[in-house]
């Protein structure tokens, strides 16, 4: 297949902002296989970043290698519980996008909930991914553009 999408929960903005940084993410362990997997079958596997009761989505990333080959990010050492083997990410798209905009887009591989419903790992089917990518690419431009008439 072209792409497949899947959530990522955060318990906090801190990690996302290193992950934005360090381009490196690791996940629950239980989603590493599920990821590898996608990543070996298919020419993109991105990742939709949400922050836990943050009520939008941050962006969206393409994982740039499989569970295992990148190194720890520097998050994880304040972690209480195991991660995946960490990966590598490339930051398509940094906004913070209300859920509200988005809530229209439901996701059939979650029993056809509002796309912003999800664990971390839930798969989001393709077309429901490609629009939500497509909403956080369009509040992006809008931002850049707000950034520019500042200057």
């Amino acid at each position: 297949t072209g792409a497949r999408y899947f959530m990522i929960k955060s318990w906090n903005h801190d990690n996302v902002q290193t992950a934005q940084r360090e381009g490196v993410w690791a996940t629950q362990p239980h989603n590493e296989e599920l990821l590898a997997n996608a990543f070996g079958t298919c020419r993109h596997v991105i990742l939709v970043f949400s922050v836990n009761k943050s009520t939008c989505f941050q962006g969206y990333a393409r994982m740039q290698s499989a569970p295992g080959e990148a190194p720890t990010p520097s998050w994880t050492k304040n972690l209480l519980w195991p991660t995946s083997g960490p990966f590598y990410i490339r930051w398509i798209t940094i906004a913070d996008v209300r859920f509200s905009r988005v809530g229209h887009l439901k996701n059939s591989m979650n029993e056809g909930q509002a796309v912003l419903v999800g664990r971390d790992g839930q798969e989001i089917e393709e077309e429901c991914g490609r629009l939500l990518c497509e909403s956080i690419d369009d509040v992006g431009a809008m931002m850049k553009a707000e950034d520019q008439q500042l200057f």
